[in-house]
This record gives structure tokens, sequence and C-alpha cells, in this order.
């Protein structure tokens, strides 16, 4: 039998190139002896027979795409999820850059099909905020809510500028209410002002290590706390982290753990992988099993 290959596509990434990209690829895995399946709707739509018999999937589209079809593939089979090929196309593609991955637009079918036909594997931490799965890194604050006024305006494919305007308006309304953190069952900040992250990789969507011990494989979360009572402060914790200096700012909390809980008085945002997921209280925990990818050898 030939090896069978799930390929999800968001038909609009990358101003509709998702789709051709995609018929390029099934054309070439095709000549090469696999069998393909395009998958053009949400990956929650998809029914788990389509996917447990597949050898590998390939997903084409942002980190919000790419978040959708690990977490399918991870609830298809949870003990062994099938391996993830990344074909970057967003905004931030911090999980593409995080791989390493380099894609020629020319060559690029060429280039997946040799990485399917000759995987090699790179195996990940991920975590769960309120049951929904996510890669990369969770915030609880101001940046949540830039993402949520994000979602409420947008409507079609977005680039960096689509962010002034949410910011605007977040940094007109949020009122920074206090935060308080458990790690592992302890209280590491109680009702605290401020915002905080939760994640696997060093790099914010912007770039910079808002996380830097953080390692994707060491079965630990990075969880790091920024007091932050108004805009000041932001400003300065912002100039703070894109000098990498951050952590030695005065209250600034880091540490590592399997299990956080955040909670509040008020019912502050939650974004993860750039994309809202409710507000808190919070219950993030880490997945008994890592997820594969696959990266070019």
């Amino acid at each position: 039998m030939m090896p069978r290959i799930a390929l999800f596509a968001n038909p609009i990434a990358g101003a509709g190139q998702g789709r051709i990209i995609a018929e390029r690829l099934a054309s070439r895995l095709l000549t090469d002896g696999h069998s393909v399946e395009q998958v053009y709707e949400r990956p929650d739509d998809v029914e788990e027979e389509r996917l447990c018999d597949a050898a590998a999937a390939i997903a084409i589209g942002g980190d919000g795409t790419i978040r959708a079809v690990a977490a399918r593939l991870y609830r298809a089979s949870p003990q062994k999820p099938v391996p993830l090929l990344v074909v970057p196309m967003g905004t931030a593609n911090l999980l593409g850059k995080h791989l390493g991955l380099r894609w020629n637009k020319r060559t690029i079918a060429e280039q997946v099909s040799r990485a399917i036909g000759s995987p090699r594997i790179v195996e990940l931490d991920a975590a769960q905020a309120n049951g929904e799965v996510f890669l990369l890194m969770a915030g609880i604050g101001l940046d949540a809510q830039v993402v949520h006024e994000l979602n409420r305006m947008r409507t079609g494919p977005i680039d960096y500028t689509s962010y002034v305007l949410p910011a605007a308006l977040a940094l007109g309304t949020y009122a920074f209410p206090p935060l308080t953190v458990m790690v592992n069952d302890k209280v590491i900040a109680s009702d605290l002002p401020s915002v905080a992250f939760v994640g696997n990789v060093r790099e914010y969507g912007t770039g910079f290590p808002i996380l830097p011990h953080a390692r994707p494989d060491d079965s630990l979360l990075d969880v790091c706390i920024l007091p932050c009572a108004n805009l000041r402060d932001l400003a300065l914790h912002l100039l703070r982290a894109v000098a990498g200096e951050h952590l030695a700012a005065e209250g600034a909390i880091y540490t590592k753990g399997r299990r956080i809980r955040v909670e509040s008085p008020a019912s502050v945002p939650v974004q993860i992988d750039g994309d809202p997921a409710g507000h808190t209280p919070l219950e993030i925990d880490l997945l008994p099993t890592r997820l594969p990818f696959i990266v070019p050898s």
C-alpha cells in the first residue's frame, strides 16, 4: 500500500497561496508514490478515521492553523500522534522559525516530498490551556487583550499592521488587574498586577526572548511574570525585553513547572499561539506525550 499523507491547508493563507501550494505538493507526492488526502476544512471537523492510519501529515498556514492541525492529530492518537510537517504561511510563523524551516518557493514540492520520504523527526513538548492544545506560548493579560481585539475586528488575512488598531484599543482600556499564579500547586505570585507568559520557546511573536531559558524538549513549561500596574510599567518592560534584561526588573518572577494555574478577581483575557483562548481562571498542563514534527534532513 502507498503511504498515506494527510495534507491540511488554509486555502486563504498567503493571500490565497495556501491552496496553490497544497496542489503542488499533492501532485509531487502522488508522483513519488504517496497517497494524498487534501483537507481544506477546519481540522476539528475532520473525522478520526481519516487520520489514525496516516503515515504523516502536512500543515500549510500560520501558527494558528499549525496549532489546530497538531491538536487534531494529538486527539486522534494521543499515545502516538502522526508526525507533522509544517509549511509556514502566516504573519509570525514562530514555530517554523523555531524548527529552522527554510523552504524554497521554487523547489518546495521536491523538498517536502524528500522530507516525507526520509523523515527526520523532532519531538517537542506541548501543553493544554483549559483543554485547548498549544505549541508555543500562552499570554495572560494585555497581549491577550490585543489578540482578542484583533479577532473581534478581523475580516480576512492579517499582517503586522493589522495589530495597530487592536493594540491602541487595548492600551486605552486595559486595567492591569491582579493575577495569582500557582506553579505545581505552589503560589508564586499573589494578587499581583502583572502580565504573565507560559511556554515552550524563547521567542515571542515579535522575536525577542520573553522566556530566555525555555527549552522545547525538557518536559517543563517556563513561566514569566512581570509586575505591571500601568502603561509606564509596560513600556519599561518592553524596553528591557528587547534588550534581554526584563528578568532583572524589580519583582520579576521566572520559574519552570508542569502545571500552572492563573486566577484573578477580574476576567483576564488569555491567548495561545496568537489565538484568543477565553479568560481566567486558566489551567495549563504539560501534555504527557511530545508531539513529533518532520524537518528536512
